[in-house]
């Protein structure tokens, strides 16, 4: 331990700490894919209000939303070894301008997780590709507002 540089060594700890960050504890993890999940479920739910391409790209996002929380769920396991038990409460029955409003909030806010995370060295990757396409429904439900009647 002659060769031991303090600065040095805090510089590295700081950069493990960084990484650490960028990775979602367990409970933002577990909360991740419940979101996800009753998101994929509201789509669904959204889908069946609307006709022709308004209604196929809602199942779109849904079978997206699914495959998000697909992800998280295998993120899940390899930190943890287990898999998470996870309830998906029924989709919401409010009207569908709510439901979309709502909607595209959430995917801002699943926005905002996935772009903080990208910079992860393991599941960075993951993230920035999750954050792409949540960028994408954010486009979809402001053309599907926009095309509303009210």
């Amino acid at each position: 331990m002659n060769n031991y540089d303090p600065k040095k060594a805090a510089a590295i700890w700081q950069r493990v700490q960084g990484q650490m960050e960028s990775v979602p504890d367990i409970s933002t993890l577990l909360t991740l894919i419940s979101q996800e999940q009753e998101d994929a479920a509201t789509y669904l739910h959204l889908s069946r209000q609307f006709e022709g391409k308004d209604a196929a790209a809602l199942r779109q996002i849904a079978h997206q939303e699914q495959s998000h929380a697909a992800c998280l769920r295998g993120i899940y396991a390899l930190l943890t070894g287990k898999k998470p038990a996870l309830h998906t409460p029924p989709a919401s029955r409010e009207n569908r301008q709510t439901l979309l409003r709502r909607c595209y909030g959430r995917e801002m806010q699943s926005l905002a997780h996935y772009q903080a995370r990208a910079n992860d060295p393991q599941y960075g990757h993951i993230f920035a590709r999750l954050a792409a396409q949540e960028q994408e429904h954010c486009h979809t439900l402001l053309h599907i507002l926009g095309n509303q009647n009210n």
